[in-house]
Order: C-alpha cells, then sequence, then structure tokens
C-alpha cells in the first residue's frame, strides 16, 4: 500500500501544481508500477489504456449529449433566465444560496457537472456583483447545489447514477428514501452555512430584503422559467419514470433544447464549442480511471479493501468508507465509483440491498474526491481566474464535510428503514 501512497502524493502535489492530470496520472502510474517491480509499458498497455478507453467507451455521448445541453441552455439565455428567477425568488441575502439551488436544478436536469461552471458562473458574477458579495464564495455556492443535490438525488441523470444502474441493475431512483433524507440533512447543512457566509462577508452592507416567495404565484413567469426547463423536465420524464436509457433520454432532452430555441442559436457554434466543452472533462475523467484501472490490478491494493471489508459487519458503513477513499484516490466521484465496484463491489452485492448502496454509494463519492486535487475543482479556478487559498476553505465545507454529514444520515436511515 506504500507504493499507493507515494503515487497518490504525486498526483496531489503535482496536480496542485497545476500540472495537468493528463499528464500526472501517466508519471504516478509509472512510480506506482517501478515501486512494485512491474513493467511500465505492461502496465500502460495491459491496465491505463484499457481502463481509460473503456471509461471514453462507455461514457463518450453522456458527455457530449451534457454538454450540448448546457451550451443550448447558455447561448439561447435560458440558463440566465433560469438563473435570474430563481435569484428574484430568493432576495439579495439569499444570493449564494440562490446560485446553489440554480446549479442544483441544472445539474439535476441533465448538465454535466464538468461543465456547469460555463453555465453558471457568468450569472453567479453579475448577481454576486450586485450584492456586493465577495466572488471567493461562488465555487462553494456552485458546486454545492451540484455534489449536494444535483449528483446524489434520486431520478438524477448524471453519469454517477448511470454507472450505479448499469452495475446494479437497479433504477434512476434507487434508495429514493434513504437519498432523500441524507440529502435534506446536508442540503439545511450547506444553505444555512451559505447564508452565514454572505452575512458575514457582506457585513454592513448584508441586505434586509428577504425572499420574494409571491413571484412564485406569477403564473406567466412560472410558465416562463418551466419552459425554459422543459428539456430538463423532458431528460427526469424519460429517464426516470419511463425508464429509458440515459442516452436516449439525453438526445430526447437535447431536441427539445433545439427545437424550442432553434430560432436564439448559431447551431455550427453550439455544436462545435459543445465538443470543445466536453473533451476536456471526458479526458480529465478518462486519464483519472486509467489510474484507477492501475491500483485497481495491485495485489496491495486490493488486499487493503477487503481488510477494510473485514473490519465491519455492517455494508453500508463499508461501501461509504471504501468509496470515499477510492474518490479521493482518484480525485473524481465518477472513479471512485468505478474503482470501488471494480474491486469489492461483487462482494458487497450480496450482504445489502442493492437500491440502498446504490444511493449511498454516490452520495460517499461526493466526499473526498473534492480534496484539491479535483479535475472540476481545477477547471473550475483555471475558468473562473479564481485562487485556491480564496476559494478552498468554503469549498471544503460545502464539498466535502456536507457529503459527510448526507453519508452519515443515508448510512444510518439505510439500517432501520
Amino acid at each position: 500500500m506504500f507504493s499507493v501512497i507515494i503515487g497518490f502524493l504525486v498526483l496531489i502535489t503535482l496536480i496542485v501544481m497545476r500540472v495537468s492530470i493528463v499528464i500526472v496520472a501517466p508519471i504516478a502510474s509509472s512510480i506506482i508500477a517501478i515501486l512494485n517491480h512491474l513493467n511500465i509499458l505492461e502496465v500502460f498497455n495491459n491496465y491505463y489504456l484499457p481502463g481509460f478507453a473503456e471509461f471514453v467507451q462507455n461514457y463518450f455521448f453522456i458527455f457530449l449529449l451534457s454538454s450540448l445541453l448546457g451550451k443550448i441552455m447558455e447561448s439561447s439565455g435560458d440558463a440566465v433566465k433560469v438563473g435570474e428567477y430563481v435569484i428574484d425568488i430568493m432576495g439579495p441575502r439569499y444570493v449564494a444560496v440562490g446560485i446553489f439551488f440554480t446549479s442544483a436544478v441544472m445539474v439535476y436536469g441533465g448538465i454535466s457537472g464538468f461543465v456547469i461552471i460555463f453555465t453558471i458562473y457568468p450569472i453567479a458574477r453579475s448577481v454576486f456583483e450586485e450584492a456586493g458579495l465577495s466572488k471567493s464564495l461562488i465555487l462553494a455556492a456552485i458546486a454545492g447545489g451540484n455534489i449536494i443535490m444535483g449528483i446524489p438525488l434520486p431520478g438524477s441523470p448524471q453519469i454517477h447514477n448511470l454507472i450505479m444502474m448499469d452495475f446494479f441493475g437497479t433504477s434512476a431512483v434507487a434508495g429514493l428514501k434513504v437519498g432523500l433524507i441524507g440529502i435534506l440533512f446536508s442540503m439545511t447543512f450547506s444553505v444555512g452555512y451559505l447564508y452565514y457566509r454572505t452575512k458575514k462577508l457582506t457585513g454592513e452592507n448584508f441586505s434586509d430584503q428577504g425572499s420574494n416567495f409571491s413571484k412564485i404565484m406569477d403564473g406567466i413567469q412560472m410558465g416562463e422559467f418551466l419552459f425554459c426547463l422543459s428539456p430538463m423536465l423532458t431528460i427526469f420524464l424519460f429517464l426516470a419514470v419511463l425508464k429509458i436509457p440515459p442516452v436516449i433520454s439525453l438526445f430526447l432532452g437535447v431536441v427539445v433544447a433545439l427545437i424550442k430555441n432553434i430560432k436564439k442559436i448559431n447551431i455550427n457554434m453550439v455544436i462545435n464549442e459543445s465538443i470543445s466543452n466536453a473533451s476536456v472533462p471526458l479526458l480529465y475523467a478518462s486519464s483519472a480511471m486509467g489510474f484507477g484501472g492501475v491500483i485497481s490490478h495491485l495485489p496491495v491494493f486490493r488486499e487493503f479493501m477487503n481488510n477494510i471489508i473485514n473490519m465491519s459487519s455492517n455494508p453500508y458503513i463499508l461501501i461509504g468508507v471504501l468509496t470515499n477513499i477510492a474518490a479521493g484516490l482518484m480525485g473524481s466521484a465518477s472513479g471512485g465509483l468505478l474503482l470501488t465496484i471494480s474491486t469489492v463491489g461483487e462482494k458487497l452485492v450480496h450482504f445489502a440491498e442493492p437500491e440502498k448502496l446504490h444511493r449511498i454509494m454516490i452520495i460517499a463519492a461526493t466526499g473526498l474526491d473534492t480534496l484539491p486535487h479535483n479535475s472540476s475543482y481545477l477547471a473550475m479556478l483555471s475558468f473562473t481566474g479564481l485562487k485556491l487559498k480564496e476559494t478552498y476553505f468554503d469549498y471544503f465545507i460545502i464539498s466535502v464535510i456536507a457529503p459527510f454529514i448526507a453519508l452519515t444520515v443515508a448510512i444510518i436511515a439505510a439500517v432501520f428503514l
């Protein structure tokens, strides 16, 4: 296990130094191979590249369609309208909370968590400036909606849910009660924290103007809001309700978005930019999976995972711990899920309800994956120009502590429900 720890430390150190994971993952894999007296070329050909290629093969169209949907939402102005509506309802002193829920709505509607920053940040920057709130809180607010609600909520079309559906043969809403209870606690914590930080950062400029929930009763504005969300509602209907395969559900959502916005967008530009937006996150995730492929085939790592299994008789605690560790090693929630199920998934599935394991694993995967080497966080920093030292404290509270609360509550619920 010493070799894995060394490789992981090299991985984190280089990524924090802003070296791309596309370069870092092969370097860390090579170090692990050398420390285990393995042939580097054989490791790359037998473990790294197959893990990399399998991820691309399985999820290329998911990333592409998600990116396309996000770009259509952005180019048509639907994303801005959704954001403005949520912010208007929440009020100035709930600006960060409003961005939190806007992010949750969009991610839950099908926009990839990898590309959500491109859609949300322009909205967040303008409303934060209007409220006199430091931009250092933006990443926590955006990631919070994504991590706390958009990804783990039952019915989500995000890749994490799709991975679990494939492995367990479960539905998109598997583990409904367990998921909702855990997420309710973490959402409450996150909203309270964002409100507290908003008040602290704005100080004397903190507005006394509260929420404007009466706007919800405005039929015209509500109708426009729902019309903007119609592609996302389409995805939810086909994926979660009608149980249509994810790629088809996403494709139908994109078709609806194109039909309703055909006169508002430049199709060629949208398609080209969508491909660019999808390529980098896919490359990041695939590189992480290549690294995971190397780790998962090491006898010492499999022994480590099996030893943890023997530490407790509760499969929900075990799967929560193991998935969190794997996601932390990978710096990727989806990578952590795939690493866990590829090493110990078959053993655990026989000792617990697959539906509950499905939801608990997704919640667990959204914890330690957001350490500083997380590719989505690094992409956010690069896109926004913000710095790690000014954003990571709030980001850590929302993306690590809050999911831990959700995981703890979800495990308790799984045991007693």
